[in-house]
């Protein structure tokens, strides 16, 4: 696999920005960044990529100009030099009840029935930020016995291999990130699980035949909302199925309720960790 080489950024940022932070993002247009947590310091970090070779110093300066966070570090990377590094600053932990990530995938868990082992990549997270725990809780609870999954924002690929686990039959896994693709598929190999992947810009790639019993997204509201624009949604979430959504501020909980009226689907949960909020929908038959 290709060596990739990124100037990366960490910043220690404040949660109660992170509404804001998302906002700037979004309305700049940038995706190589992900919010986490630091395992030895338990503070909360943005991770934050630009290329080497033609590297992004405007939304630097922009971000820099907005948010007084502290820079932490600032370093050239190249993936797996840098994979190296990070994994010294990971443990083994409970993602949600009774499911293990293991970020060690060399090292067998022993007394752990069922394990999601990761190699944490580039911009893609561990599983322990608040919005894919919160999808994941809400998944690990559904009876998910021979049921089709569609996980629409796959990332790592970390929520389909919690359906997976959970007993799927069939399991569909998208992004529009041709790196997250790369990165879901590095994870379901060392996982040795049968789940297809493809690189798909919302639902365009999405074959109309397909039938979700369980759809999980878990994007911010703004991607949220387009995505319930996009006109291959209402046909592929059949009557009666599920459909989570995570990723939600609580201050923009209003707009996705709105729009979630238009398409059928009635609230059966809420959850909520911090500002973040977790949605279990079930179209209505």
């Amino acid at each position: 696999m290709k060596k990739m080489k990124f100037y990366e950024y960490l910043y220690s940022i404040n949660s109660n920005k992170e509404d804001e932070l998302i906002e700037f993002f979004y309305d700049n247009e940038f995706k190589d960044y992900y919010l986490d947590n630091d395992f030895k310091t338990n503070l909360q970090v943005l991770k934050l990529y630009t290329s080497y070779e033609n590297p992004n110093d405007n939304i630097i300066d922009e971000l820099n100009n907005k948010f007084n966070f502290e820079l932490l570090s600032k370093s050239v990377v190249i993936e797996k030099d840098w994979l190296k590094a990070w994994l010294d600053t990971l443990e083994v932990f409970e993602f949600v009840k009774d499911i293990w990530i293991n970020p060690f995938p060399e090292k067998e868990l022993k007394n752990k029935e069922k394990v999601i082992k990761i190699i944490p990549g580039t911009a893609f997270g561990t599983g322990l930020h608040s919005t894919t725990k919160l999808a994941g809780r809400i998944l690990n609870d559904m009876n998910c016995e021979n049921k089709t999954v569609i996980d629409m924002g796959c990332g790592t690929g970390i929520l389909s291999i919690l359906a997976k686990l959970k007993g799927a039959k069939d399991v569909y896994a998208y992004d529009y990130d041709g790196l997250a693709i790369e990165k879901a598929i590095e994870t379901i190999t060392i996982n040795n699980l049968d789940i297809k992947i493809k690189q798909s810009n919302f639902l365009e790639n999405v074959n109309e035949d397909i039938k979700s019993d369980i759809f999980v997204s878990n994007m911010v509201a703004e991607i949220l909302i387009e995505l319930l624009k996009d006109e291959k949604f209402d046909g592929i979430i059949k009557e009666g199925s599920y459909v989570i959504f995570s990723g939600i501020m609580d201050k923009k909980i209003d707009l996705i309720m709105e729009k979630i009226k238009e398409h059928n689907l009635e609230l059966i949960e809420k959850t909520e960790e911090g500002s973040w909020i977790g949605l279990k929908l079930q179209k209505k038959k």
